[in-house]
């Protein structure tokens, strides 16, 4: 049985993907391509994450104290549901 695809919503990128996938043929397989989709995933958003530290001078430092002004946020945020 084959599944068809609107190509009209996919991009080429997508759409190679899909006919790669005709050749996981194992659930085995299937766990292995998993497991190298969220590494590549993994490593795009370390890039990111290390390229918004870079750009803003992070110091663990000022991420404490954004994570403090967050959660001081949150908590009044709550406060006044609560009432």
């Amino acid at each position: 049985m084959q599944a068809t695809v609107s190509h009209q919503s996919l991009n080429p990128a997508q759409i190679h993907f899909l006919q790669t996938l005709q050749f996981v043929k194992t659930d085995k397989m299937m766990q292995e391509l998993q497991q190298v989709v969220s590494d590549f995933y993994f490593k795009k958003v370390e890039e990111e994450a290390d390229k918004w530290w870079e750009e803003n001078d992070m110091t663990n430092e000022k991420l404490k104290e954004m994570f403090h002004n967050s959660h001081s946020e949150c908590r009044r945020g709550l406060h006044r549901y609560q009432r």
